[in-house]
């Protein structure tokens, strides 16, 4: 039976567990942590299996090899296996951001409902108070604007009308 065919992706003890420790914050980091600890000793292990791989397969010399042969015949296993080592970091990487990610979204959930009613009363105490300012206001209660400097500059060189460019 190949991965393909298994109809369901996890046994429904394993997706009852995975259901508990998603509904628990605390239980959550700390299996996430678990896995990432597992993942850096996984990779721990990896380097250390590439370095002996590399020492090993550059030092297989056949009959006929120039000095480069070994190595250029060992390069697809070292990358492979750096590869490899670098998807671990990044996956352990990404698993303690999900931890963060996991606890802002409990602590924004915790504070939703306070800005909820914050906003509320915002709204309520504004259509309170705009009824008291009037909407339409005379030409007599808007001041005039103060005159600078900048705005009576002219926009381009043809606008100096008599006086002189620089």
């Amino acid at each position: 039976m190949t991965r393909h065919e298994h109809t369901e992706s996890s046994p429904p003890q394993v997706r009852k567990a995975m259901e508990a420790l998603a509904a628990d914050p605390e239980a959550f980091t700390r299996y996430l942590a678990d896995v990432q600890r597992n993942i850096l000793g996984l990779t721990a292990t990896l380097t250390a299996l590439a370095q002996a791989a590399q020492v090993e397969l550059r030092g297989t010399h056949v009959e006929g090899d120039r000095f480069y042969h070994a190595r250029t015949r060992a390069l697809p296993v070292e990358r492979q296996l750096k590869a490899l080592v670098n998807s671990l970091n990044n996956a352990a990487t990404a698993a303690e951001k999900v931890a963060f990610q996991r606890r802002r979204h409990d602590e924004r959930v915790a504070a939703l409902p306070g800005q909820r009613s914050a906003k509320a009363l915002e709204k309520a105490n504004k259509h309170r108070s705009s009824k008291a300012i009037p909407v339409n206001r005379t030409a007599e209660q808007v001041p005039p604007p103060a005159k600078s400097g900048y705005s009576d500059d002219p926009r381009s060189m043809f606008e100096l009308g008599d006086r002189r460019s620089a």
